[in-house]
């Protein structure tokens, strides 16, 4: 099967034909585009650039070892998505209060604005969780972020309808996420120090219990001890270490009751517990001016008696932190010289002659107090550690490039929507052009045109033009009869031969065939094509008549330069059967075929004409006389004439115009003419005017044709 090709020179008519339709898409597409643009509310769009370090930000230990690149790209990923996530944009939202704003804040939705404009309720703005969610979701349709390649920045963009705010939440949104950042680290930080602190609190009890443990054993085998090593003086020892404890705790009792009093502002009893004549002598000075003050009236010297008593109650406050805080060394003092005395204790007790037994309870005393001692030691290192660490957390974003006020709307980008919109509008024209040749407007193939009707297509007659001026195109069946026109004109003539041979069971193998010829529409040549066709079966030897049936707009006579004095209108408007009918008949001088012409308009309906018996009689003679009689009829379209004439037709021939005759229309008339002619006349078509073919035939088949 050969390959199709592509007729480029068709397709540019097709669209000079069809420029009209595709120059009003486009002007109707690009005129809808411009209107919807420029009615669009700007939106204005600022980008904020973060760099992200996924490094490890440890001051303390600067040495901490570098992600991969699988885990660096993992943690920018991440971090992409904690910036776009809820929490950073719920605190955009609180830090520049947006729920009171009128683009991010609460507004009434589509459906309530419908039903309060149309006065069928009268809707309240959300609030509470409903109203951040409503705000919280315009934001995050305004915001994206984007990571830039495989780099380490992050591309953070907000839109709004105000240039300026878009800048602010940009970079609102960065400081934001930074500062989020920041404190998710000294949480985590101390968060892992609150869980040390409390191993704190248990390695230090763990500390006392195994000192304890240690000193009740040689308390409670202190004896033994003796008798064992002989050293009586571990018991002097252990009573000095008594006293001192006692001591301690005495000077510790004092130190708490005394902290207790002067918090409480109890200057009595804190002189009393503190015993200093200094706090002595102020104490009375201080109830002195008291009891002065006491029922005493305002007056410029009670001013004066309550700021002195105000400054001596700053200087016994002075004085007792400064007497609490010599305690307090006291207290601390007396600790180490207790702790020292029960080392030394414990020194003396190991380096004595004991036995193993006993040396080696008191050896796993010692042992279990050390490693409580490292524990509390190790946990206490970690606990200032990360105490350390909350203070010296930095960020490991940081800003690279603020966002700037926009100059320019990022959306809409006029320019290009419109340039899309002309595009896509030329697409569109191209297409409705397509579809009205091929679907909706006219015939271009004699396959579209066979496939539309379903009736054989006789011939495609090329558009040609007379060889010499006010001649009719018909004239070239005899002055060109090697043209394409006059080719076309001999298929048509072999069509209709072949039509009737197949289709002619009735046995008048004498009697004259009957051609119609009609259109759908006026001025698509049908009557070139009647003449030209009479006047190929005259020259091919047949007897052949031309009647002019159209007697609405008779025009056979003007194609061949002759005015008739009467024709088939008086013919038939005769009262009686003794008019002359050889008087109607004229012979073409070009091919000698025998013509009945119209002559003249009919200022009356003529379908009555045609349906009388005289119309009847006349192509009765005209068949037992004739071989061929071609009738010319009017357009079955706008003219009911030719379906009185399509019963009397062998073969009817609808004249199509190349790429004008309307489908629908078309389909029409064949309905029509289907149903008034015989079930054993035939339909055929003719696609006539189709531009272009000749000079494609002639480059093709130059050795058989030539031009008109």
């Amino acid at each position: 099967m050969p390959e199709e090709e592509i007729d480029l020179r068709g397709i540019l008519r097709l669209l000079r034909r069809q420029a009209r339709l595709i120059a009003l898409t486009v002007l109707i597409g690009v005129l809808g585009a411009t209107i919807i643009v420029f009615s669009l509310t700007p939106i204005y769009s600022a980008s904020t650039l973060i760099m992200v370090d996924p490094s490890n930000k440890n001051l303390l230990d600067p040495s901490a070892p570098l992600l991969s690149s699988s885990a660096e790209n993992a943690r920018i990923d991440s971090e992409v998505e904690i910036m776009r996530s809820d929490n950073i944009l719920l605190k955009v939202i609180s830090d520049q209060t947006l729920l009171t704003d009128d683009e991010f804040g609460v507004s009434l939705g589509l459906s309530d604005r419908i039903l309060s404009f149309l006065r069928l309720a009268t809707p309240d703005l959300p609030t509470g969780e409903e109203a951040l969610n409503q705000s919280l979701s315009k934001l995050a349709g305004a915001v994206s972020v984007q990571r830039r390649g495989l780099t380490y920045l992050i591309s953070l963009q907000v839109r709004s309808r105000d240039p300026a705010k878009a800048a602010e939440l940009a970079n609102a949104t960065a400081n934001i996420y930074i500062q989020d950042q920041i404190s998710s680290k000294v949480e985590s930080v101390l968060a892992s120090r609150d869980i040390l602190q409390s191993r704190v609190n248990d390695a230090r009890a763990a500390i006392v219990a195994s000192e304890g443990s240690f000193d009740s054993f040689v308390s409670g085998n202190m004896d033994r001890i003796i008798q064992d090593s002989g050293r009586t003086d571990l018991a002097a020892m252990q009573a000095n270490i008594r006293q001192l404890t006692e001591a301690r705790q005495q000077s510790a009792l004092s130190l708490d009751q005394a902290q207790a009093e002067l918090t409480a502002n109890n200057w009595a009893d804190l002189v009393a517990t503190l015993e200093s004549d200094a706090l002595s002598a102020l104490e009375q000075q201080r109830q002195s001016l008291a009891n002065r003050l006491a029922g005493t009236a305002e007056s410029p010297t009670t001013i004066d008696l309550r700021a002195e008593l105000q400054r001596i109650e700053a200087e016994m406050r002075s004085t007792a932190g400064e007497q609490i805080g010599q305690l307090q060394s006291q207290v601390a003092q007396a600790q180490e010289e207790e702790d020292a005395m029960r080392q030394r204790l414990r020194q003396q007790v190991l380096g004595s002659s004991l036995p193993p037994d006993v040396l080696a309870q008191l050896y796993e005393l010692q042992q279990n107090a050390e490693l409580a001692r490292a524990q509390y030691q190790t946990v206490l290192a970690r606990v200032q550690d990360l105490d350390a660490q909350a203070t010296l957390q930095i960020a490991d974003s940081r800003v690279v490039s603020v966002a700037l006020t926009p100059r320019a709307p990022s959306f809409p980008n006029r320019m290009l929507i419109i340039g899309l919109a002309a595009l896509a509008s030329i697409g569109l024209g191209i297409g409705l052009a397509f579809l009205y040749e091929n679907l909706i407007g006219g015939f271009t193939t004699e396959e579209q045109l066979e496939n539309v009707l379903k009736i054989p297509v006789a011939a495609t007659v090329p558009l040609a033009r007379p060889s010499v001026d006010g001649q009719s195109l018909a004239d070239l069946v005899v002055n060109a009869p090697l043209s394409m026109f006059a080719e076309s004109i001999r298929r048509i003539r072999a069509a209709t031969e072949q039509q009737t041979n197949r289709t002619s069971t009735r046995g008048e193998a004498t009697r004259g065939m009957v051609v119609m010829m009609t259109s759908t529409l006026p001025n698509e040549g049908k009557t070139t094509i009647a003449l030209a066709l009479a006047r190929s079966y005259a020259l091919s030897g047949h007897r052949t008549l031309l009647i002019d049936g159209d007697l609405r707009k008779p025009s056979v006579h003007r194609h061949m330069n002759f005015e008739p004095q009467t024709g088939l209108n008086d013919f038939l408007s005769q009262p009686t059967s003794d008019a002359n009918l050889a008087a109607l008949a004229s012979t073409d001088p070009l091919s000698g075929c025998t013509v009945i012409f119209g002559a003249r308009r009919s200022g009356t309906p003529t379908d009555h004409l045609l349906a009388n018996s005289r119309f009847v009689d006349l192509l009765d003679a005209a068949r037992k006389t004739f071989d061929v009689v071609v009738v010319d009829t009017p357009p079955i379209g706008p003219v009911i004439d030719g379906l009185y004439i399509a019963p009397h037709a062998d073969v009817a021939v609808l004249c199509v115009r190349w790429a004008h005759t309307g489908q629908q229309e078309a389909g029409k008339v064949l309905n029509a003419l289907g149903k008034a002619m015989r079930p054993d006349a035939r339909l055929l078509a003719v696609l006539n005017q189709q531009a272009g073919s000749e000079r494609s035939y002639l480059r093709k088949y130059s050795g058989y044709y030539q031009e008109a």
